[in-house]
């Protein structure tokens, strides 16, 4: 609870900033900005920040991925969103195999 979800991913003050991620976003983040890992029986672990990942929910034949980026009160929109844009190119291209 206090380390997930990572500042990083929800922005400071961290709970302010949940809350309103919670008022103003459409749709649940589900595991993206969460976390992955295992534990061995030894105690040894590794863990990870869910991003850049295709999650494919076999079920509903149905493959999602999502993309951010760091805003702040200086930050202009359209340029977060070219680097969204940026970000998700890599991914897009492995799925329709061409350069968009």
């Amino acid at each position: 609870k206090n380390a997930f979800p990572m500042g990083s991913m929800t922005g400071a003050p961290k709970v302010k900033a949940m809350e309103l991620i919670e008022k103003y976003e459409k749709t649940n983040r589900g595991l993206f900005s969460g976390s992955v890992g295992f534990i061995t029986p030894e105690g040894d672990f590794d863990f990870n920040v869910v991003i850049r990942s295709l999650l494919y929910n076999s079920e509903a034949e149905y493959l999602s991925f999502q993309t951010g980026s760091a805003i702040t009160h200086l930050s202009i929109p359209e340029i977060e969103y070219e680097e969204c844009l940026l970000k998700a190119a890599p991914l897009i291209e492995t799925l329709v195999g061409k350069k968009q």
